[in-house]
């Protein structure tokens, strides 16, 4: 009985819009007729006939609008945009820098403050080993310059055996705090074997309930974490320390250097290798205006050096692949591999700020005759790399209020859908969820310049 009144009540409404619908059109067949409107809008004098005209065509235009974005929601602008299907690609991210390639063993020594050349037993091209003579030199060199160099030989000690009290004292350091980390850690192992047995009774604590609190074993697992960051930064002090050392001893050689050339000397070779630079005939003058006396290049191995930034330093790992151009080859690319990478970086001041870099060296798989030290190259390094992970192009990827989106197009409508993603380069965007395989995206057309 109900469905039956339902239906009578519903077919009364029905036979009611019914007759609205055939009053309106009745009405607006007889009185809006637009041949009447066009000669009433003519008859009209004056100004007020093209205002109304103006009136007319805006609100028209205002409908018209409307009616477009009603009938064009959720449809793609295709003339601002193209689609592309999410598909399943190798892709790999790659970090290009501009680096310095330079023999790895390459020693310059300096020319005195004032000497004469008195012999010469070298030349340039010329194998020399160590300790073998090289040549002689007479100083000119006033008592003052004699002088000025003792001190700067003296400075250069004491700062050595500074920084090597200070090394020591951070061995101290870091041996304390590898020790404080063991003891926590024994502590919190303790706790934690009592309580897998059910025993919560904490035996250190002083007073009547000796069971552990809530803040105690909190007070336990941060203790651990708060040694574990100390023992962190004593160990980096550390490393940091050792390489304070050796810019030391290279100061001191150097300063040690300088003040035996303040007096007549006979020069030998430090080290073993090839004699290049070497431009000096007997009894010519020098002065420290000169720059070195001569360089030996005590090994061949050439070695690429570059400058990352902290988010950089971090992608790159030890025998990632780089690939790199020379000026002397601009057309050929040549390989090689990640050999070393800076953990303690180096503060740069700029007019911006300071920031920080970090070296990163890289081997060449190949060494040509013809590659100069050092030498200005354009390298490419892969640091990640994925295959047949879905992608789409990174400017299908919107980025708003911390959200990751991309606009999807489904039977002729769009879809804004909120993805995660994983690896981004320069030729695509990795998506792990939320999209699927043959999705259809939204992608901006490049614009014309």
């Amino acid at each position: 009985m109900a469905g039956k009144k339902k239906f009578v009540w519903g077919k009364v409404v029905a036979t009611k819009i019914k007759g609205i619908l055939s009053k309106a059109f009745v009405f607006v067949r007889n009185h809006v007729n637009p041949i009447k409107l066009a000669k009433k809008w003519w008859g009209i004098r004056g100004f007020k006939k093209w205002l109304l005209l103006v009136a007319i065509l805006v609100v028209l235009g205002i409908l018209t609008n409307i009616l477009l974005s009603i009938i064009n929601k959720g449809k793609p602008d295709l003339g601002k945009y193209k689609t592309v299907a999410v598909s399943r690609q190798d892709i790999q991210k790659v970090i290009t820098k501009e680096g310095v390639l330079r023999f790895a063993g390459v020693v310059d020594y300096p020319v005195p403050t004032s000497s004469t050349v008195t012999e010469v037993w070298v030349k340039n091209g010329d194998q020399v080993k160590r300790g073998q003579k090289m040549l002689s030199l007479e100083s000119n060199a006033s008592p003052q310059e004699q002088a000025d160099a003792w001190n700067a030989y003296a400075a250069a000690k004491s700062a050595y055996e500074t920084v090597e009290i200070a090394k020591m004292t951070s061995q101290v350091n870091l041996e304390a705090a590898r020790q404080a980390v063991l003891d926590v850690s024994q502590t919190r192992q303790n706790m934690e074997d009592r309580f897998n047995v059910g025993n919560r009774t904490n035996v250190s604590a002083l007073r009547p309930d000796q069971k552990y609190t809530d803040n105690e074993i909190e007070s336990v697992k941060s203790g651990e974490t708060q040694a574990r960051s100390s023992f962190t930064i004593a160990e980096r002090e550390y490393k940091a320390a050792e390489l304070r050392i050796q810019a030391a001893q290279a100061a001191l050689n150097s300063s040690l250097w300088k003040y035996q050339l303040t007096h007549d000397v006979v020069i030998t070779a430090p080290v073993s290798g090839y004699l290049t630079n070497l431009n000096l005939q007997k009894g010519e003058s020098i002065s420290s205006e000169d720059g070195i006396l001569f360089r030996i290049v005590s090994s061949g191995d050439l070695i690429i050096t570059l400058k990352a930034s902290e988010a950089e330093v971090l992608q790159f790992q030890l025998g990632q692949e780089s690939k790199y151009k020379t000026s002397v080859y601009p057309d050929t690319e040549f390989t090689g591999k990640v050999v070393s990478i800076d953990t303690i970086g180096t503060e740069i001041q700029k007019d911006s700020g300071t920031s920080i870099e970090y070296l990163v060296k890289i081997k060449p798989d190949y060494v040509d005759k013809k590659f100069l030290s050092p030498m200005t190259v354009d390298t490419d390094t892969v640091v990640e790399k994925k295959t047949g992970v879905l992608a789409v192009p990174n400017s299908a990827v919107n980025y708003a209020s911390g959200k990751r989106t991309v606009t999807l197009v489904k039977n002729g409508r769009t879809e804004v859908r909120d993805v995660t993603l994983g690896i981004i380069t320069d030729n695509g965007t990795e998506i792990t969820s939320g999209v699927t395989e043959g999705d259809v995206v939204l992608v901006p057309k490049a614009s014309k310049i």
